[in-house]
């Protein structure tokens, strides 16, 4: 029988035992912010071996959206868990888990697309930091993102309180890359918002970058998390070269 947990942060012990695979959920619920628009059940609240976390909106798209997060082994479970998604088919919807394609098939059959997302992660052990771009970045602040990029997002912009993201300027001052923490729990953090405009591309830059958020953090003992679709060779090429090994693959399941 699926419960919902009423006090969200009892499943934290739970989710470090895998502090790479579920940085996003561990992120969701230590921050408070994010984590008053997270649910949470589980199979049973003693090992809550099985579990599925909602929250909406989305970060994959605005709007009515819901991010899920799940695993279930036993079909039952499954079954149970696709009925609470089933309640809100309205939304556009992101799942991410490591149940079986065919039990996704069989009781999600809406969430029609699908990608494998593979994470890769790094320690003080295996880290190469690579700062060749360094005199053109700078980090990014609520106060200057403004003026770098008038369409951030207030979410964004609240990010950059809490975790570091470095931009590239050009000759002309004008931000052409971006790379950071997205999600930051207690034990790990994830590298998120790397884009490159595409003309800056293959210079290095967004490795750059992904060192200078990386490198603080790595240094308090923390655990880096990066995460990219298997097919993203120049992504997942970045990611190498800094020195995170690979961790797992999750099957990725969207609307």
């Amino acid at each position: 029988m699926v419960l919902r947990l009423r006090n969200n942060k009892s499943i934290l012990q739970r989710l470090y035992q895998d502090c790479v695979s579920h940085v996003e959920e561990i992120s969701l619920i230590e921050e408070t912010y994010l984590w008053r628009n997270v649910q949470v059940y589980v199979d049973d609240p003693n090992p809550m071996d099985e579990f599925l976390i909602l929250h909406s909106p989305s970060f994959y798209w605005r709007s009515k959206s819901l991010s899920a997060y799940m695993i279930a082994r036993k079909a039952s479970t499954t079954r149970e868990f696709a009925e609470l998604l089933k309640k809100k088919r309205d939304h556009r919807t992101h799942l991410q888990t490591s149940t079986s394609a065919c039990q996704i098939k069989k009781y999600l059959p809406w969430l029609t697309k699908k990608y494998i997302v593979r994470y890769l992660h790094a320690d003080s052990t295996s880290f190469k930091p690579d700062y060749r771009h360094q005199a053109r970045a700078v980090l990014l602040t609520p106060d200057n993102i403004a003026r770098l990029d008038p369409s951030a997002s207030s979410l964004y912009v609240k990010r950059l309180e809490t975790a570091p993201i470095y931009g590239y300027l050009n000759q002309r001052g004008k931000l052409v890359a971006t790379s950071g923490v997205g999600w930051l729990t207690q034990k790990s953090f994830s590298i998120c918002y790397t884009e490159t405009r595409p003309r800056y591309r293959r210079r290095g830059i967004a490795k750059c970058l992904t060192s200078l958020a990386s490198e603080p953090l790595i240094r308090k003992r923390m655990t880096g998390v990066y995460a990219s679709d298997v097919t993203n060779r120049p992504s997942l090429k970045v990611g190498r070269s800094l020195g995170f090994r690979p961790h797992k693959d999750l099957n990725c399941f969207y609307t």
